[in-house]
């Protein structure tokens, strides 16, 4: 059962692939994409490709740049000129002191910032001294979620009402200072949702409906009027124009609850969800397989060599190659009474008759070769020189004894 097992479980693996394969084969309907990104780049319903690719048309004079650094690093605006306009992109404007610090001083020297965004951070709020109404709701039925904008007479010439089917995802400015704050547009309540504040030669624009600048939203019957009425608030004539998107990049509202969770907005998406799935499923079979007990290999079991054998032989053909016999033989002698000390427990200091019959005795070796082996070793301490003969012929009365003792 269990070497079955692993092949068990693929076989699950592969039934709920197959099934998942033929009911995804008839594709669903194509659905809207409904991601609110407010990227330049994104073609899809609520991204803002389409409203910054029609600046170089609305301001032929003024060079178009885009860049997602914070205030006052921008590379393409000079931060100490004038007639120049910055259009910040973001869902929450987070701005801190030190930043707001820094926008002022920037319009103070004669140029615009233009801020698209829902809402706003508690520096912001200070800063102009006003105050934010976001009751945007996710989930709001399609005939709630309508977006409907109107523009302010008599600073524009026409209160036509503009609108579409998307999303709302608007805010709106509950109080405002009057007597410095200029209304440019409101939403289908009434509430101000487009103001202007004025400082020093420029002035500040902030705009709280982001999805009018979408795709969805411009491309929608004649609503392009409507973003060309409202960037008609900036000069003709300055020269350039920043299209910045450092505030998309900062963290959201912490105290905006309204966003769905993120992982159940990603499974959304079928693709995703059994994407995830699979792969879980995969995982757990490698690991189902992972348990198995696996043999390690037995190694190979070499004889081990007799060392000691090798080097006797390399020592003795060592001193059979120099001619060195009697050293030899010298080394044989000792060898051979070592071997008869250990094992027949012999002294071997005087080497007569008595010793001959002990060995003799003791080993079981002919008494008349035991008695040549020990005159041999005689004649070896005595003479000075030993020829190859009687070299091998010792060699020869040696090993008959080990093999026969």
């Amino acid at each position: 059962m269990k070497k079955a097992l692993p092949y068990l479980l693929g076989a699950i693996v592969l039934v709920l692939l197959v099934v998942m394969i033929m009911s995804n084969a008839t594709k669903p309907p194509r659905r809207l994409d409904e991601r609110i990104t407010l990227r330049q780049t994104d073609r899809i319903p609520y991204g803002l490709r389409v409203a910054n690719e029609l600046l170089p048309s609305l301001f032929p004079n003024a060079a178009v740049y885009s860049d997602r650094k914070y205030p006052g690093n921008w590379d393409s605006i000079d931060v100490t000129g004038s007639n120049q306009a910055v259009i910040l992109v973001a869902d929450y404007f987070d701005a801190d002191e030190e930043e707001m610090d820094e926008l002022g001083a920037f319009v103070k020297e004669g140029n615009y910032v233009f801020v698209i965004h829902r809402a706003a951070s508690d520096d912001v709020i200070s800063y102009f001294d006003l105050t934010y109404n976001n009751d945007y709701n996710f989930y709001a039925q399609d005939d709630e979620d309508s977006l409907k904008l109107k523009l302010e007479t008599p600073v524009f010439a026409t209160n036509t009402e503009f609108s579409y089917p998307g999303k709302k995802y608007e805010g709106s400015f509950y109080k405002i200072d009057s007597g410095k704050t200029i209304v440019l547009g409101r939403n289908d309540r009434g509430i101000p949702n487009f103001i202007q504040l004025n400082k020093g030669s420029g002035s500040f624009f902030l705009h709280a409906a982001p999805l009018a600048f979408s795709n969805y939203f411009i491309l929608h019957k004649n609503n392009v009027r409507y973003y060309e009425q409202v960037l008609s608030v900036l000069p003709k004539s300055i020269n350039k124009i920043l299209w910045n998107e450092y505030y998309l990049l900062k963290p959201q509202n912490p105290n905006d609850n309204n966003d769905p969770n993120w992982l159940g907005a990603l499974m959304s998406y079928p693709s995703f969800k059994w994407g995830l799935i699979i792969g879980a499923l995969t995982l757990a079979f490698f690991v189902l397989l992972g348990m198995r007990r696996r043999q390690r290999l037995i190694p190979l079991y070499e004889k081990p060599k007799n060392d000691s054998l090798d080097f006797v032989k390399t020592l003795g053909r060592l001193y059979y190659d120099r001619r060195d016999h009697r050293n030899l033989a010298t080394k044989m002698v000792a060898y051979f009474l070592e071997h008869v000390r250990s094992k027949y427990k012999l002294p071997t200091h005087t080497l007569d008759e008595e010793f001959i019959q002990s060995l003799h005795f003791k080993s079981g070796y002919p008494e008349q070769e035991t008695r040549n082996i020990i005159e041999t070793i005689h004649t070896i301490h005595t003479v000075n020189f030993i020829t190859d003969a009687e070299l091998g012929s010792f060699h020869r009365q040696l090993e008959l004894f080990y093999q026969n003792t």
